[in-house]
């Protein structure tokens, strides 16, 4: 049987970390398969150079030297130049100067970069879900969470029918509710309730099924903590954990001693700032879903996006980035006084004068952004 193989690679611009993963792809008898063969993972911060919703010189000299290392090794690895896709999703769409970014980027590296919207980071994350579980995705809960969003989406029959995405995630959490690099027991707490009280406008999440999907890095390191914790073997992708187990291992660390935080040392160096605070948000998710079971996808936004290149390639002949023309359904939702934008002026001891009571109030300007798809095709 012949096939055709094309070698790829995705740039995952993220809030906390700049991504590459170079794919060998194969097509055969109409199946395609994603071979992962190299990934790159660069923590720079890109959050910590914001200011006003602005992202520094500083901050965008920090990206292109990363891109340019980037472009580099992906060539030295026989990826051809217009196999190169760049995609940020919440790292830059949430910033006033994104188009600046944007424009400087493609001068400097020759890079063309989507800004990927929440409502169309959902879906990629769907096409990704889809393409690691087959045939077993057909009604459910997707959740992504990021560094600084987090996307949900309910679909029926294998096809997407609402999302919602909102600008929070473990990073952005951490930076404003976490005064050292372990969370108290009261930043934990208020932590959790502005969690609880951001997705309590989604009146649908427990509406799609008994079983929530989890992708992303947080995801996939909840199921290394659970395997870890239970001595089950390595997770991989399609890794299922009971409602009941998945909070226990919430629980248990999330309430950590110095056992448990060489553990994380051990596991997880790069996340020891925050993995707390991501399955804290996790948890109040699953509470909220109230699923019987949790499956963590070893795929997600890199490989949706691919995927999602691929079909424009073959249908339009080129490699031009025009993936928001097909997945896009609604317009980016319009800059609000998100906590992003509060936490440059957010010392971790204002957080004490929070009152419990109206900690993670929120107006009805501020409520989150969610999408139907019904009337998609």
């Amino acid at each position: 049987m012949s096939f055709e193989k094309t070698r790829y690679a995705v740039v995952d611009i993220g809030s906390n970390t700049v991504k590459m993963n170079i794919y060998d792809v194969t097509t055969s008898g109409g199946e395609t398969r994603l071979n992962l063969v190299l990934t790159e993972s660069s923590t720079i911060g890109l959050i910590n150079y914001k200011r006003r919703r602005i992202m520094s010189d500083a901050g965008i000299s920090r990206l292109i030297e990363t891109l340019e290392k980037y472009k580099k090794l992906a060539l030295a690895v026989n990826v051809e130049e217009d196999r190169i896709f760049s995609l940020a999703t919440a790292s830059l769409r949430n910033i006033v100067n994104a188009s600046r970014v944007v424009s400087i980027v493609k001068a400097q590296t020759g890079l063309d970069t989507s800004l990927i919207s929440g409502e169309n980071e959902a879906l990629l994350c769907f096409d990704g879900l889809k393409y690691a579980l087959g045939g077993s995705i057909r009604t459910g809960m997707l959740c992504d969470l990021g560094g600084a969003s987090i996307e949900l989406l309910g679909f029926v029959d294998g096809l997407a029918v609402k999302a919602y995405s909102d600008k929070f995630g473990c990073l952005s959490l951490y930076r404003k509710f976490v005064d050292k690099v372990i969370p108290s027991k009261k930043e934990k707490r208020k932590l959790s309730r502005y969690v609880e009280e951001r997705i309590s406008y989604v009146d649908w999440l427990g509406s799609y099924g008994d079983t929530l999907y989890i992708v992303g890095g947080t995801a996939r390191s909840a199921a290394r903590l659970h395997a870890e914790m239970t001595g089950a073997p390595a997770p991989m992708s399609g890794y299922t954990i009971s409602y009941e187990e998945f909070l226990d291992t919430v629980d248990f660390y999330t309430d950590l001693n110095k056992k448990r935080i060489e553990t994380l040392i051990r596991l997880m160096p790069e996340r020891l700032h925050t993995i707390v605070a991501g399955l804290l948000a996790f948890a109040e998710v699953v509470r909220r879903v109230n699923p019987k079971n949790i499956v963590i996808s070893g795929a997600g936004l890199r490989e949706g996006y691919l995927l999602s290149r691929m079909r424009e390639i073959e249908e339009n002949g080129n490699a031009e980035p025009v993936a928001e023309a097909k997945l896009e359904l609604v317009s980016e939702p319009e800059p609000d006084e998100d906590f992003d934008d509060l936490d440059d002026d957010l010392e971790s001891e204002d957080i004490d004068d929070i009152d419990d009571t109206e900690d993670g109030d929120i107006s009805g300007d501020d409520i989150p952004r969610e999408h139907s798809f019904s009337d998609q095709e």
